[in-house]
């Protein structure tokens, strides 16, 4: 039988025993469960699509953050014309 709620979306626990094809109140309830079912699969995938999209971001992030071509293009600016050794003296 069809699963009854209270307040629209809890759900007790009960089902109604009325015979499928005398319950009026409860007319289709199967093809709207389906779609409820259905409903929750898209949201889990588009859900699961979102965190491998922000997975694929994070990784092209580490990998650019320490490349080759950041340390190539990166330029340091000699302030001091007078300093030529730019590493700290101990």
């Amino acid at each position: 039988g069809c699963p009854l709620v209270r307040d629209v979306f809890e759900l007790t626990g009960e089902f109604c025993r009325v015979p499928k094809r005398r319950c009026h109140r409860h007319y289709c309830w199967e093809k709207l469960r389906r779609a409820e079912v259905d409903l929750e699969r898209v949201r889990v995938w588009y859900k699961l699509d979102e965190l491998f999209e922000q997975e694929r971001n994070v990784r092209a992030a580490m990998t650019n953050r320490a490349g080759l071509l950041a340390l190539m293009l990166h330029q340091t600016i000699q302030h001091d014309p007078l300093t030529t050794d730019l590493r700290s003296h101990r």
